[in-house]
């Protein structure tokens, strides 16, 4: 049997569970473009009339167990 993976935390860093605290906390300024346009392009994060909002597979991502993020 083959085991599972799971898509979501495919590539995930630290980083990317601290850049989208910043986005979750209204700091969007401290990251750069680079970093918001890798996240939209994961999928984590949704540009809304000039707001980024984190999609339902960001908060799935931030809200994983801790042991992921060691």
């Amino acid at each position: 049997m083959k085991p599972m993976t799971d898509t979501i935390l495919e590539g995930v860093k630290p980083s990317d569970f601290r850049d989208m605290q910043h986005i979750s906390e209204g700091r969007l300024g401290a990251l750069g473009v680079d970093v918001v346009d890798r996240l939209v392009a994961n999928g984590w994060v949704q540009p809304v009339s000039g707001t980024y909002l984190i999609t339902l597979t960001g908060r799935t991502l931030m809200d994983y167990p801790r042991g992921i993020r060691a």
